[in-house]
Parts: structure tokens; sequence; C-alpha cells
């Protein structure tokens, strides 16, 4: 039983978009050149390549965001409800899950200045047409490396060297995803405090 709440508190904690995004500065370089010039984009890219955290870090610090999944608001309705108020800029995540529609379409045209995330192929999407793009490869063995040993030296983690080039291996294998070898670097974390407290007892 608590093994569950830490596992979901510790996957929490190692999910959180990290203070600085590692091996993606000219993506986020243009990303930010595009939000001071109140410029419309597309961020695209496989699942786990930091298409999310980037569209984040870059509208850190900026009043008026409107952040909204299209994971928990798939319809219009839903959308429309949470796309209404005034921003600075619209963040729209997971657009590809979004129950697409002659309305959903309008209004995402409508909004203004906006980043949309999407996974491939961008071009799917008319209603995107003409925007800037910035496109997220992905992240490789070593990048995958460097990022879970930033994250347990970080978070101070109860894992080795070993745990880390598990995860960044578990990660690779599904394509480059950073938030697979995360949660794979999550589990290790529990398993080795699980091993810990039975051996305390």
């Amino acid at each position: 039983m608590w093994l569950g709440a830490l596992e979901r508190r510790l996957l929490e904690r190692i999910l959180a978009p990290p203070p600085k995004l590692l091996f993606r500065d000219r993506q986020l370089e243009r990303a930010l050149e595009l939000i001071e010039d109140r410029t419309s984009f597309v961020v695209y890219g496989p699942v786990g390549t930091g298409k999310t955290t980037l569209a984040l870090t870059t509208a850190r610090g900026l009043e008026g965001v409107v952040y909204t999944s299209c994971a928990s608001a798939r319809t219009y309705s839903a959308l429309r409800s949470k796309l209404l108020k005034r921003a600075t800029y619209y963040v729209v995540d997971d657009y590809t899950m979004a129950v697409r529609e002659p309305r959903l379409k309008e209004l995402v045209r409508s909004l203004e200045p906006k980043a949309i995330i999407v996974y491939p192929p961008v071009e799917a999407y008319e209603e995107l047409e003409g925007l800037k793009k910035i496109e997220m490869q992905p992240y490789t063995l070593e990048e995958l490396e460097d990022i879970c040993r930033e994250r347990a030296a970080r978070l101070a983690l109860a894992v080795d060297d070993e745990d880390v080039k598990a995860a960044a291996r578990a990660g690779f294998e599904h394509g480059g995803n950073a938030r697979v070898a995360l949660i794979v670097l999550a589990e290790r974390t529990a398993a080795n405090l699980q091993s810990y407290a039975a051996w305390r007892s």
C-alpha cells in the first residue's frame, strides 16, 4: 500500500519539468524567439522527446498563459470552455488526442498567439498550416543516460549508475523516449527503497 503511494509521489517528482531542459538548446532558443515576437508555432515529434516541457519552459515567467491538455479535454465544448479566456499565450498540448471537427479547427485557428503540441505527421493538421515549426528528435542513449543522471542527482534518488543505465536503455528501446526512461527510473528507485526497508526490518 505504502509502496504504491511512494511510487506515485516519486513519479510526480521525477516527471515534473526540470529547471533546465537538456539537449534542446537550439529548439528552446527558437521557441523563445517566437514567443518574444508573439508568433504562433507547432512543436512536434515522437512521444517522450520533450515537447510539453519545451512549451512550458518557454512560457515560464509569462503572465496570462493558458495551458490546456487535449488528453483531458478532448471535445470541442470541453476545449472551448478552457480556451475562451484571454491569454498572452495559449499552449494546447496533446492536440493529436482531440476529437477533430470543423468547429474545433476554427477555434484553434482563432487562437493567437499559440503553441500547439502534436505527434507527427504535422502535415495532417490543415488548421496548423503556415505556423512555424519546431521539431523534437528522439533522444540518443547517451542523452537519456545524462537526463536520468541529472534527475537522480538533483532529486537525491536511491539509485546507482546501473539503475540509471537500465532506465536509459528502456527509454532508448522505446524510440528515444525520455518519459519511459524516467518512469523506469522511478520504478527502480521505489524497488531500491523497498529492498532497503525490508533489509532494515
